[in-house]
Formats: C-alpha cells, structure tokens, sequence
C-alpha cells in the first residue's frame, strides 16, 4: 500500500536478480538475500518488532525500512494491486465489492479496511507536516 501511496524509490545500488547482500535493518548487518522469500520474512521481523515497540503506522515504518534491503520494484504485488484498484473503484462510486456484506469474502473486508487505514494516516501525515 505504501508503494502506492509513496511511489517507488528512486533506485539503489541494489542488484536486479537475487541473491544479493544488503543491511538488515534490525541487526544493522549484511545479510544475502536468496529470494524475495527472505525479504518478507525480514519484514515480518520488522514489522513484529514495529507491534512490539507501539508504532502507529507499521505500513509507512515497513516501506521505509525496506527502503534499505530492496528494490521496491521486487515489491509490487499483483494480486495486491488489484485489491487497491478494487478499493478505490468502490469507493470512488459508492458500491459494494460483492452483491452483499454476507457475499464478500473476509480475506477483502479484511484488505480494504487496511488500504482505509494507510490512506487515512497517509492524508493526516500530509496534514500534520
């Protein structure tokens, strides 16, 4: 969500093709990153440790933390993408994503609520500095 919000990074010496080494950000040491399999699990890491700490916006910490491990481009997720895309459908003509609330799968109430939530604190951020 925060690619979309933010854009993608301008790019980083970071290789196109795995394996490749970068800092982790929690140990502050290199690491070899074998597939994008190994960024996620150093997201779920940080963003773990983000709910540990009490981090309001864990989306907007997590995108700047991988800032520092990986080509944002790796990140871009279809299936992602279209749940935005879906959402902002919805919201821009007032219209359920299924015929009814009982219709909908949880898995796109549950998506939704979290594209509200980060485009929510996206615009207070941009409100409050």
């Amino acid at each position: 969500m925060q690619i979309s919000l933010n854009g993608l990074q301008s790019k980083h010496s970071f290789p196109n093709e795995f394996p490749y080494d970068a800092i982790n950000p929690i140990s502050a040491k290199k690491q070899t990153f074998n597939s994008i399999d190994d960024v996620y699990e150093l997201l779920v890491e940080c963003y773990d440790r983000g709910k540990e700490e009490g981090f309001k916006n864990l989306g907007k910490a997590l995108y700047e933390q991988s800032l520092f491990f990986v080509d944002m481009d790796k990140m871009i997720d279809g299936k992602m993408q279209s749940y935005i895309k879906q959402y902002r459908f919805c919201k821009n003509f007032n219209c359920p994503p299924y015929q009814s609330l009982q219709e909908t799968p949880i898995k796109t109430i549950d998506y939704f609520m979290i594209i509200d939530e980060e485009i929510e604190q996206f615009k207070a951020k941009g409100t409050n500095g």
